[in-house]
């Protein structure tokens, strides 16, 4: 009766994350599942940085997430990536998203100061969700 806790968890993991596998062993048994999965066209987005339509703040600028996962920006050790007030450039790492424990770096592709962090260190966040807003240095 164990195992099927143990397999409706996975199922359930394996739907929340969007993933296509996921594994489990301990010492009573091992199990694999798989889903199969539906490839779709979807357009490229060339950049993860996205001017907002703002009035008079035309040089403000929000770094979004190019994944779903945990939103970091504090290293290993603990020190902060960033900070506001902070000037970036571009291709600074300011974070990572760790989803099921792989770290895809987030890297800046504008110059400028953050003006403010929109997630807390360790905050889920999904494709796309703002995560810094940053006043763009100007040319």
């Amino acid at each position: 009766m164990e195992e099927n806790i143990v397999i409706d968890k996975l199922i359930d993991i394996l739907s929340k994350n969007e993933l296509s596998e996921v594994n489990f062993q301990d010492k009573d048994f091992k199990i694999k599942i798989k889903k199969d999965i539906i490839i779709e066209e979807v357009p490229q987005i060339e950049e993860s940085v996205v001017d907002t339509p703002l009035d008079d703040n035309s040089d403000i600028v929000f770094i979004k997430s190019t994944n779903i996962g945990k939103f970091f920006f504090y290293d290993k050790n603990g020190v902060p990536l960033i900070a506001v007030g902070q000037t970036i450039k571009v291709g600074q790492t300011i974070g990572y998203i760790s989803t099921v424990g792989i770290k895809t770096s987030i890297k800046s592709e504008v110059a400028g100061s953050i003006e403010q962090i929109l997630l807390k260190n360790g905050e889920v966040t999904d494709y796309g969700k703002e995560l810094i807003k940053v006043k763009k240095i100007v040319d």
